[in-house]
């Protein structure tokens, strides 16, 4: 009886060890560079599904279509997806398409848009407060009817001025192109490969505009903040 409960038991902690590695093996990696994890269910022309769980261990069930995938793992066996076509959207070669594809991965990993956060940030609170400026010659204007006797900060109502900066601080840091550091690289083998660097300076791009526009609407925000409990 002990034996074949124990052999039960060990049946039962492979069986589990079995499905839990095949859920951590399996992947999707997008053609972004996004990679999604956990146990592929269903492979068609179409889409490939897959099962996850959140991070209470809920599993929930998604579907993603196959023009998106560059390739997926299941059970540690890796395929390619993505295939070559001159007369539609994969113009790119399978190669330059990994490659791309690795950069964008290699970009959502490495690429910290810290300056664009903290100088869109300062930007944009200091337009706010600048918003809130009244000037002197304002104050001596014969058809100035406000309450105030002087100019300065906090004595002007905020107006929409200050929400121009996040679209040309956005557009303005997706333009400038940067050189990637050696630091930077996941795919150290890739260096000076164009499709590589293409596809991270796609995402690096990206996170430049999304960091730009959370920066200075926080602090448009944060002038706001300001103004409301600093003002006369």
């Amino acid at each position: 009886m002990i034996v074949r409960s124990f052999l039960l038991f060990s049946a039962l902690l492979t069986f589990v060890n079995i499905s839990f590695s095949q859920v951590e093996s399996d992947s999707i990696l997008l053609m972004n560079g996004r990679v999604f994890r956990g146990m592929i269910t269903e492979v068609s022309p179409e889409f490939v599904s897959f099962e996850e769980a959140d991070k209470k261990g809920n599993k929930f069930s998604s579907q993603i279509e196959s023009y998106r995938i560059f390739s997926y793992t299941k059970q540690g066996v890796s395929t390619t997806v993505y295939e070559h076509d001159n007369l539609g959207d994969h113009f790119l070669t399978v190669e330059d398409a990994r490659n791309a594809t690795l950069g964008s991965y290699d970009a959502r990993k490495t690429f910290k848009p810290r300056l664009v956060f903290w100088s869109s940030l300062a930007i944009g609170y200091s337009a706010s407060l600048y918003d809130t400026y009244l000037m002197q010659k304002s104050v001596e204007h014969p058809d100035y009817q406000g309450i105030h006797t002087s100019g300065g900060f906090f004595k002007s109502r905020p107006s929409l001025f200050p929400f121009l900066f996040p679209a040309v601080l956005s557009v303005s840091w997706s333009l400038p192109s940067f050189k990637i550091r050696p630091n930077q690289m996941i795919q150290k083998h890739l260096i000076n490969d164009a499709s590589y660097y293409r596809g991270y300076h796609r995402i690096a791009r990206q996170k430049r505009i999304f960091a730009a526009l959370k920066g200075s609407f926080i602090g448009i925000g944060a002038g706001m903040l300001t103004y409301a409990f600093l003002k006369p």
